[in-house]
């Protein structure tokens, strides 16, 4: 893989070719990740924590695009939290302070739940999300943001977003009508 896919997939998940995900850019954070890597495999003095939180912002950076993506279909602004919680734990400067954050707020991460079953592609785009917190290995994050690029370039961002698919804007039945049915 390769870090211009990392960047293609942050552009497409926020409809912008300069997504301010990451200050350095997405590209650095890719390459640094793989640089650790490198490092690690020869023992040039990355240490394990260095390497698990290069790892970590790669992932945080997936995550990020997947739930920027979410929500472009969504339009849902209790998932927004998600998308806050994620940004602000890649700001961390450490693993330690990237899991404090997460767990702070751990309860946010519900709210991408509600609604996602009435549209296949929001239920793509959460499945890949999942993937992505599973997953351990720069491989396995490679494997998801090609993944990712295939789901979004299928997405039909204009198609109009259809209200009555939201649970929480269908008004409630009147009573009266229903009592003379």
């Amino acid at each position: 893989m390769s870090a211009k896919s990392f960047e293609l997939l942050l552009e497409t998940a926020f409809d912008s070719p300069n997504p301010q995900v990451f200050e350095e850019g997405a590209a650095t954070v890719y390459n640094d990740l793989e640089r650790a890597l490198r490092e690690a495999k020869f023992s040039q003095g990355t240490s394990r924590e260095q390497l698990s939180y290069r790892f970590e912002r790669l992932r945080l950076g997936v995550a990020i695009a997947f739930v920027q993506a979410f929500l472009r279909l969504a339009d849902n602004e209790k998932s927004k939290e998600v998308l806050e919680v994620l940004q602000e734990a890649i700001k961390a400067k450490n693993t330690r302070e990237i899991d404090k954050i997460v767990q702070k707020r751990i309860a946010s991460f519900d709210n991408l739940y509600h609604e996602i079953f009435v549209n296949p592609q929001r239920e793509e785009i959460l499945h890949l999300f999942e993937q992505t917190l599973d997953a351990g290995t720069k491989e396995e994050l490679d494997e998801l943001i090609m993944d990712g690029l295939e789901l979004l370039a299928e997405v039909d961002w204009d198609a109009p977003h259809n209200p009555e698919e939201d649970d929480d804007d269908i008004e409630p039945l009147d009573e009266d009508f229903l009592k003379n049915l």
